[in-house]
């Protein structure tokens, strides 16, 4: 890597620029750095980690019969935020098969650590404002920093933005949604302290309407899961204007040694993440249902008749903007029918969940068998040199439902920085390396293509 001053702009070069780091990029830059490429890894905030620092549980690791279908570098950061008492490690979950329960401040200390011991070049406060193209292949992105023009050149770069900012400001075709509309909602996640949780239970113990499919058993043993509940609570209230959330349910997340909770919702339906007005209403209505939301389970549940709001995260959790149109798409046919084919580089297993983006509902549909993600749906279809890692890969509505969640973003984002490194060193491009010798540096690495 080298950085030199040419007029106002700061220029860097390396083999390899990943674009976010979060689910996508973390795993994306430590592999591409294992594979010799210099590596860096810009993002505009001010720590690593993304939404793998929201406080999310991480989700994907397990099928429906609790095979574990992540490995590689997915499950070794899982280890690594063990090894500093930031997780528990991979769990079952009885409606979303597994879940990884983390700290969400430890692990931006534990990412950071783990991708400079793996010899990336982290650079923070760093927002995508252009890119370099020569003859439709991508050169170079330049950001803004208070300001400051930094142009960084690489020989290929990968998109792990989320929102596919890269990929769009080099003129990539991409889809939002399904026919541009119905396209799911963001949620606003915060905390709540002054929870007696076991009154919570105590409270669940009385409606056991509000437990399935979880038991007591489970909840109290568990010192990290996910609790989708308050489903009657729901009913009873939207009557009466009572329920200030759009969300038929109370998706309530315990997270290891915490002694609050954290509550994944208000959605904000109707929201488009990448118009400003849009996102600027959803966060600003959203802080206020929080605290509605609270003031509702105040009166109504049992354990929160002493909650307060006491954090909301500083951005609104975004589950879908653009999917970069790739070389191959991943179908929810595919997802349905467990298709795993030779170009195989990730296996996902995670339910298709879709928020629906006008209204309260929402769709879950289970599968028996996990499906495997085609590499050339990490390559931009139109951008040559252009890799894209995490929710913003080539996939349909149905099939998105299933392969946005981070465990399995985790999983794509490792193979997508060997691709990448591979493209680098023999001065390819990322569709023209041998998806074989990809799979093989894989598996030689303990990630999962097959059960």
């Amino acid at each position: 890597m080298s950085d030199i001053i040419s007029g106002k702009t700061e220029v860097y070069s390396c083999d390899v620029l990943v674009v976010g780091a979060g689910a996508g990029g973390i795993p994306a830059g430590v592999a591409a750095a294992r594979e010799g490429a210099e590596v860096i890894i810009a993002d505009r905030n001010g720590f690593v980690g993304g939404m793998t620092a929201s406080g999310l549980p991480y989700l994907g690791y397990l099928d429906a019969k609790r095979r574990q279908v992540v490995g590689g570098i997915a499950a070794e950061f899982v280890d690594e935020l063990k090894k500093d008492g930031y997780a528990l490690g991979i769990r079952y979950c009885p409606k979303h098969l597994s879940l990884v329960g983390v700290n969400p401040e430890g692990v931006k200390l534990t990412a950071a650590r783990y991708l400079k011991e793996n010899g990336v070049k982290i650079l923070l406060h760093m927002t995508a404002v252009g890119v370099g193209l020569d003859d439709g292949r991508i050169t170079s992105v330049t950001f803004d920093c208070a300001g400051k023009r930094i142009m960084i050149a690489a020989k290929t770069v990968i998109d792990a933005t989320g929102d596919g900012t890269v990929a769009y400001l080099a003129g990539a075709g991409f889809r939002i949604g399904r026919a541009g509309v119905d396209i799911q909602p963001p949620s606003v996640l915060f905390t709540i302290g002054g929870v007696d949780k076991e009154g919570l239970f105590r409270y669940l113990e009385n409606h056991p309407e509000e437990l399935e499919p979880y038991t007591l058993e489970y909840l109290r043993e568990s010192p990290d899961y996910v609790l989708v509940t308050l489903h009657s609570l729901w009913r009873e209230l939207v009557p009466k204007g009572e329920w200030p959330i759009g969300i038929w349910a109370m998706i309530c997340i315990n997270r290891p040694g915490d002694t609050e909770v954290c509550i994944n919702g208000p959605r904000m339906a109707g929201t488009d993440a990448t118009d400003p007005a849009s996102i600027t209403k959803a966060e600003l209505e959203g802080a206020e249902q929080a605290s509605a939301f609270v003031k509702m389970l105040r009166k109504y549940v049992g354990g929160f008749e002493n909650a307060f709001v006491s954090h909301i995260n500083d951005s609104i959790g975004i589950r879908e903007t653009r999917h970069i149109n790739g070389i191959k798409t991943l179908t929810g046919a595919d997802v349905k029918s467990g298709r795993i084919t030779d170009d195989t580089i990730a296996l996902g297993a995670y339910p298709i969940d879709i928020h629906g983006s006008g209204d309260s509902t929402s769709e879950f549909i289970h599968f028996d068998s996990p499906y495997g993600i085609p590499y050339l749906a990490a390559v931009s279809a139109d951008i040559r040199g252009l890799m894209m890692s995490g929710r913003c890969i080539s996939a349909d509505r149905e099939a998105f439902g299933s392969c946005r969640v981070m465990g399995t973003c985790f999983a794509v984002g490792e193979a997508v920085g060997i691709g990448a490194a591979l493209a680098a060193k023999n001065n390819c491009l990322p569709e023209d390396v041998p998806v074989g010798e990809i799979r093989k540096i894989l598996i030689r690495n303990g990630a999962m293509l097959s059960v």
